[in-house]
């Protein structure tokens, strides 16, 4: 098949590319993510055929995931979890750029499920925070912007139980000793309130007050979007003191400027300080555990944490078994105890009673 005019090759890529001006008056230049010729022909021609049917009957084209991704992003700009869509959006991108809205199905999303499976070695749970975004965008697509008329099953694929890995204090203390002096604080203020990376990184000090021991944390931070006042011990308050007067805005900084995550220099210390398996976020399960180990009642720790519902701290309930042993001891009586006719004591022998015949 003769190459078209609007096909060409880049030689950054081993694609052929689209370069055409449509019917309707759009200019498409993308990839194919075809390496044959006739076929990123026959999608050229497939192209330039439906964009003509369109502007005769006025019945528009179907979607591509690019449009979707376009506008979800423009209309997820203040989204708290915006910066983890992209990354998984980048990842998809190679997957599932110049399909249409309609042909995204589980079949079409297998090779990415297991290209990150076997060659990136990455955990189910990670793959469906991956898949959660193809979902929320396609319900969009369905339900609020008429794109599609059908949504497709797209099934999360199986995680283990959560887990709840916490650190013991002489982890703690080892990983505090070995970190750089602009995340010492921050580590020690995640480890003293229980705040997400995303709190403690945005906290300004326009919500902080020293003299009442409290912050407040501005509901565009938090995950369930709404503020929440955070008490600060004696820990969060000498982490903020050893920040006072570095910056104007932001309580914790990185050579003078707002940081945007904790970076490469979180990892190094961990390495440094020998701890394995452990991430930014299992300092709040580390501040919890030690908070339920201490005796705090898992309702006040609901509190203390902005979890809205009961069932997210019932994974710390098993750090806490005296609170069984309490409930146990309601029924309790002294022993040696004589009871009434409807009791016995617990000193008496046993009596086998008397043989009959």
């Amino acid at each position: 098949m003769a190459q078209q005019r609007g096909l060409y090759r880049r030689k950054d890529s081993p694609y052929w590319w689209i370069d055409v001006v449509l019917p309707d008056g759009r200019r498409v230049c993308k990839s194919t993510r075809l390496r044959d010729l006739d076929a990123a022909t026959e999608l050229l021609i497939r192209l330039k055929a439906e964009a003509y049917e369109a502007a005769r009957t006025g019945i528009p084209v179907d979607k591509t995931w690019q449009e979707a991704v376009i506008r979800y992003l423009r209309e997820s700009q203040d989204k708290r979890t915006r910066d983890d869509d992209l990354a998984h959006l980048r990842k998809l991108d190679p997957y599932l750029a110049g399909k249409r809205l309609r042909d995204i199905n589980m079949d079409a999303l297998w090779p990415f499920i297991e290209d990150r499976r076997e060659r990136d070695q990455v955990a189910n749970a990670t793959i469906n925070r991956a898949l959660e975004v193809v979902r929320r965008i396609l319900h969009l697509a369905r339900d609020e912007w008429g794109w599609i008329e059908r949504f497709p099953r797209i099934r999360m694929l199986r995680e283990p139980k959560r887990r709840v890995r916490f650190l013991t204090r002489e982890e703690a203390d080892r990983l505090l000793a070995v970190l750089p002096p602009h995340l010492r604080p921050v580590v020690q203020f995640a480890l003293a309130t229980g705040c997400r990376m995303r709190e403690i990184l945005d906290l300004e000090w326009g919500r902080v007050d020293l003299e009442r021991r409290v912050a407040w944390l501005d509901p565009g931070t938090t995950k369930n979007g709404e503020g929440r006042g955070i008490p600060l011990n004696r820990e969060a308050l000498l982490a903020l003191r050893a920040v006072l007067g570095t910056h104007d805005r932001w309580c914790f900084t990185y050579k003078g400027r707002h940081m945007a995550a904790v970076g490469s220099a979180w990892k190094r210390a961990l390495k440094r300080a020998a701890i394995e398996d452990f991430r930014f976020h299992d300092l709040r399960h580390t501040w919890a555990s030690w908070h339920v180990m201490n005796g705090t009642s898992l309702q006040e720790l609901m509190e203390l944490g902005g979890w809205k519902s009961f069932e997210m701290v019932l994974r710390y309930a098993h750090l806490a078994p005296e609170h069984l042993a309490d409930a146990a001891a309601r029924i309790e009586r002294p022993l040696g105890v004589v009871g009434t006719d409807s009791t016995i004591s617990l000193r008496q022998k046993d009596k086998r009673p008397s043989r009959i015949g």
